[in-house]
């Protein structure tokens, strides 16, 4: 495989020259066409006309003696390269198959911790939940407990009765003075009371 790639370049390469070779002698060749040319000219053109001839005879000869090269060596490498491409198919399958037993195994042992800290964690938000509603359930039970104290001191229609007596009997007097110096003085006995 790496000979075919090593030919390859190589034609790339020798076709190369010969364009550039092509182009070397085009150029040169234009010129005795539309000039006259003397003798010794002429003679140095022809003379140039047959290197470059020659120079392409034996580049077309490299060519073609590389391209045939590069077939035969092509013949014999795809054989070659069949029997690699099986035998690199049958590992590249084991290292899958390696591959995916270790995968699994990951995400078996990973989905057994997100269940695991699943669990966990909905015990804690239960725990939480249950403690939080245990706090409610005592605030309101204290809050109805001092409503239930604060009520007996409240105005029924069935202790209405009851309680006018009481204030009739226990009349209080909030009509008073107190001087600057604390002492208080009620107008009805005019006696001076601390």
């Amino acid at each position: 495989m790496a000979a075919g790639r090593v030919m390859m370049f190589q034609r790339a390469r020798i076709a190369c020259q010969m364009i550039v070779t092509r182009q070397h002698y085009r150029g040169m060749a234009a010129i005795p066409e539309t000039l006259r040319m003397e003798t010794k000219e002429k003679k140095e053109y022809e003379r140039k006309l047959m290197c470059w001839r020659k120079e392409m005879a034996v580049l077309r000869k490299k060519f073609f003696d590389h391209h045939q090269r590069y077939m035969q060596t092509q013949l014999s490498s795809q054989e070659d390269t069949k029997e690699e491409e099986k035998r690199q198919d049958v590992v590249t399958e084991r290292i899958i198959q390696e591959r995916n037993k270790k995968i699994s195994k990951r995400r078996e042992i990973r989905e057994k911790q997100i269940r695991q800290k699943a669990a966990v964690s909905r015990e804690v938000g239960a725990a939480k939940q249950q403690a939080s509603e245990e706090k409610i359930l005592n605030k309101y039970t204290q809050a109805v407990s001092n409503q239930m104290v604060e009520s007996e001191n409240f105005i029924t229609e069935d202790n209405i009765d009851a309680k006018l007596r009481e204030i009739i009997t226990n009349t209080k007097d909030y009509n008073f003075y107190v001087y600057e110096d604390g002492k208080i003085v009620t107008p009805s006995d005019s006696t001076e009371v601390e």
